[in-house]
């Protein structure tokens, strides 16, 4: 019975719901029909557009995440150097006290005793990390600073193994010298030929020379009886064809600047060089290419190669033989046939 009267109240309960329903229909068709709306199918749309669109946003979400290599790895931290509290080791400020901490010092180039070599180094070459004088000594025997084969990446317990000699060389003083000829008069010879009077400013010594000849490093070039200042020689300096014109009666008032060059291998002076002079250290050929206030520029003539001489220092001269004498330049040299300026 039970059953039945609730079959009898489902019943009339959905009877009462579809004519709701009914009256709300027909109360919206007379609504739709005041404002005249009829409606219209849907278009049918390409969604591959769409997809691709989709398909891209789907590929950037599921993009891996990168992960930070302290996610399964307990981090490094230190004392705060002003709070104590425990901060991130590499650290520039303490998030806590915001007090600026000590730069992180790298193992690979700690130099504790400051003398150019890293303590790494130095323990492997079996020096004292803490002693800066062990960079001024020589391991093997080589001549060389253990500073100096460490600059160059050579093995200073190996006597084969050594830099350039040219890091060996210093700049002993730079002076200007005069130019020393000087034209005074011309002869005319029985044959026709000329032949041309030099005198050292100096008065020390006369060279008669015809063209063709050179004399003290210079070739008598050419000669002009009618020549803008008057009766003019040109000489041309055999190093680096240079010309240097001789007006008849009248010194040459310019100077060119002479170098010397020691080795602080072999503790002695090289000749006498002058701007765009060649000359021979440890077999190999280099030119003057430039002179500064405190250093001279060379040019290794095979490679082009440019290296900077600097002056020599007062421990370096302190250290040269006090009784080797500058060594006399060779007239080529010199060009001036006078020896050293020095």
């Amino acid at each position: 019975m039970l059953l039945l009267l609730a079959l009898i109240a489902l019943l009339f309960s959905s009877a009462w719901l579809v004519k709701d329903i009914q009256a709300d229909k027909e109360r919206a068709a007379l609504s739709l029909a005041r404002v005249g709306w009829r409606g219209h199918p849907v278009p049918i749309r390409d969604t591959v557009p769409f997809d691709a669109v989709l398909e891209d946003a789907r590929s950037v979400a599921a993009a891996p995440l990168a992960v930070s290599p302290r996610t399964m790895v307990s981090e490094v931290r230190v004392s705060c150097v002003k709070c104590g509290r425990p901060i991130v080791y590499d650290a520039t400020e303490c998030p806590f006290c915001l007090a600026e901490q000590p730069p992180i010092i790298d193992i690979e180039t700690l130099d504790t005793d400051g003398d150019g070599i890293p303590d790494r180094v130095e323990l492997d070459w079996g020096l004292n990390p803490q002693d800066k004088t062990d960079a001024a000594q020589d391991l093997d025997g080589d001549g060389f600073t253990n500073l100096e084969e460490y600059r160059a990446g050579t093995d200073p317990r190996d006597p084969e193994s050594m830099p350039d000699p040219v890091i060996k060389l210093r700049v002993a003083g730079i002076r200007a010298v005069p130019f020393v000829l000087r034209y005074v008069g011309t002869q005319q010879m029985p044959g026709g030929s000329k032949r041309f009077l030099l005198n050292l400013q100096s008065l020390q010594r006369s060279y008669f020379a015809k063209l063709g000849d050179i004399v003290l490093g210079y070739k008598v070039e050419t000669h002009d009886p009618q020549g803008k200042n008057g009766e003019t020689l040109t000489l041309v300096r055999q190093s680096d064809q240079r010309p240097v014109v001789l007006v008849k009666g009248r010194p040459v008032t310019e100077q060119e600047l002479a170098i010397l060059f020691v080795s602080l291998l072999e503790r002695r002076p090289l000749p006498v060089q002058r701007l765009n002079d060649v000359f021979v250290f440890h077999d190999v050929n280099y030119k003057v290419v430039d002179i500064r206030r405190d250093s001279v520029v060379i040019q290794k003539v095979e490679t082009g190669e440019k290296v900077t001489i600097p002056q020599i220092s007062g421990d370096e001269r302190s250290a040269m033989t006090p009784s080797t004498p500058p060594a006399a330049a060779p007239a080529a040299a010199a060009g001036a046939g006078t020896g050293s300026p020095w």
